[in-house]
């Protein structure tokens, strides 16, 4: 049996398994069992690795209007707060937090376009936050690395579509540990994301 590390890039997977389920909400359940759909035989789950950032949920003014937004009141906050809490309490699951910082505001691709085409002025609606996530590959990397210098498992199967990843596949090829990559039929997968694998896995699901 070949001791296994599952490591999901949390914010690809949502966005795989929302189209996996036709667009209904992903639940902890899903990615819980879709992550252990990912073993094959004569693997034995060391443990689920969940990488994401926890939701934004500060209060900043809007810059068109000035009014104070509280991220925190939002549905989008609380189904993924709730996501996470229930996730963190799934058996044999280990939740990395990275951050989500407020880096400004942007305008809607369709605001420009309805903007351009009837020289409307622009409206509170057409802005939205534009917030980057921080934190996260350095977290995926430095586990992996971790996994292999320290000899925890014999194989690492990773769910991402992140070519940032490569020099720490690298590193835990040298160290003797297997690569396994599931992209979940994602198309726009760089070549050289693939060459350091050792497996191409496909997974259905559900």
């Amino acid at each position: 049996m070949k001791k296994t590390a599952v490591l999901l890039d949390l914010g690809f997977v949502l966005y795989k398994l929302r189209g996996a389920l036709g667009g209904k909400p992903v639940s902890a359940d899903n990615i819980h069992h879709f992550a252990r759909e990912c073993l094959v035989n004569g693997e034995e789950l060391f443990r689920i690795y969940c990488y994401h950032c926890k939701p934004y949920g500060e209060t900043r003014a809007h810059p068109l209007t000035g009014s104070p937004l509280d991220f925190s009141a939002t549905s989008t906050y609380e189904g993924m707060a709730k996501l996470i809490r229930e996730l963190e309490l799934k058996n044999g699951v280990a939740f990395r937090a990275g951050d989500l910082s407020l880096d400004g505001w942007r305008i809607k691709k369709s605001a420009v376009t309805d903007i351009a085409q009837t020289k409307r002025t622009l409206e509170e609606d057409d802005l939205v936050p534009d917030l980057k996530q921080k934190g996260v590959d350095m977290k995926i990397g430095l586990d992996v690395a971790w996994l292999a210098s320290k000899s925890i498992v014999e194989r690492i199967v990773l769910e991402t579509s992140d070519s940032d990843f490569i020099p720490a596949m690298k590193f835990a090829r040298r160290e003797g540990v297997q690569i396994v990559l599931v992209t979940m039929g994602h198309r726009l997968i760089k070549r050289e994301l693939k060459v350091h694998a050792d497996e191409l896995r496909s997974v259905d699901y559900p």
